[in-house]
């Protein structure tokens, strides 16, 4: 059976749901929402500390996992210059937190903590729900990420407050990303539709019953005394021709 291009449509919708998903508006509103920049950053308090983050830039994989960037900054005032730093999250296509990596700018200073990967690949969630499968290893990776990432920090005499809690304002970053990652598994099978929605089959003629005929009748039908006059006449022209 050939489907037409609607119901093709349908199908090709439904299977490109399954996978994971990362829900930036929920991410932004717990950092108080996109309010900032043109609605593409958020800004808050950390620490007694300023601090802005971007929407994150979300990149799917060719395996259907995602690739997940976050721009942080420190604001450091209207008279000194933002300090910068990124936040990389890798997932596979079943929710897996598979490696993490953040690095800070401090003026010409880039400080980088080590890549971390994720040892062993487990299940993810239920579908729709958070990706639970990888929440222990996720905390495994993010403790590692962040404290090689404030020691490396520590060594560079680092002294100003907002600084030394840069680390911790990513590590936050981060715990809330994690819970705004979904995996979406079962997506609803499409439906396959016969015909056009969009113009629907025009009604069939209505006719008699198989078996019978159609009957078409033209005027009003002959009234009862008319059918007496006509039976007289007819009798009358009988009995004139039966006459010798």
């Amino acid at each position: 059976m050939k489907l037409r291009p609607f119901a093709l449509f349908l199908l090709i919708a439904s299977v490109a749901r399954a996978g994971v998903e990362v829900d930036i508006e929920k991410f932004g509103e717990s950092l108080g929402g996109w309010t900032k920049e043109k609605k593409k950053a958020a800004e808050y308090k950390f620490s007694e500390v300023d601090f802005r983050t971007y929407k994150p830039e979300v990149t799917t994989a060719p395996d259907g996992g995602v690739f997940i960037s976050v721009r942080v900054d420190h604001l450091r005032g209207m008279f000194s210059s933002d300090d910068h730093a990124s936040l990389e999250m890798s997932f596979a296509p079943d929710g897996t937190l598979l490696s993490s990596q953040a690095a800070i700018s401090i003026q010409a200073r880039r400080i980088s903590s080590d890549m971390f990967r994720n040892g062993g690949k487990q299940a993810a969630g239920a579908a729709g729900q958070v990706v639970g499968g990888t929440v222990a290893q996720a905390a495994k990776i993010g403790s590692d990420v962040f404290g090689t990432l404030a020691s490396k920090l520590l060594r560079e005499n680092v002294t100003e407050p907002g600084r030394i809690a840069y680390p911790a304002a990513l590590r936050h970053n981060y715990n809330l990303l994690f819970q705004c990652v979904k995996f979406v598994k079962d997506p609803p099978k499409a439906l396959v539709v016969e015909g056009d929605p969009l113009r629907p089959k025009p009604e069939e003629p209505k006719g008699a019953p198989e078996g019978m005929f159609n009957v078409n009748t033209f005027g009003e039908a002959p009234k009862e005394g008319d059918k007496k006059e006509e039976k007289k006449e007819e009798a009358k022209k009988e009995a004139e021709t039966a006459k010798p």
